[in-house]
């Protein structure tokens, strides 16, 4: 089943990328240019981060920026699966 019609098959890739890259490294930004926050969710519509996570991604470690990728990657599972 495929992912809606946003730019979360970009976050897919995105995301996928990160994984592969090396662990010490920061991962690229899942920035997706698209600044909308869902007020149910608290996540940005483009890309799926909290506020928080947004203000703070400069100043988090590779492994926290990490952790943030994989909370995104775990969503755009969640989102696929109730397609």
């Amino acid at each position: 089943m495929s992912l809606p019609a946003t730019p979360w098959h970009v976050l897919r890739e995105r995301c996928l990328s990160v994984q592969q890259a090396p662990v010490h490294e920061h991962p690229l930004s899942p920035c997706m240019s698209i600044c909308t926050m869902n007020e149910s969710t608290g996540e940005c519509a483009g890309c799926l981060r909290t506020l928080d996570e947004i203000a703070h991604w400069s100043m988090y470690s590779p492994m926290q920026q990490r952790q943030v990728w994989q909370r995104i990657g775990d969503l755009l599972d969640s989102h696929a699966a109730r397609l």
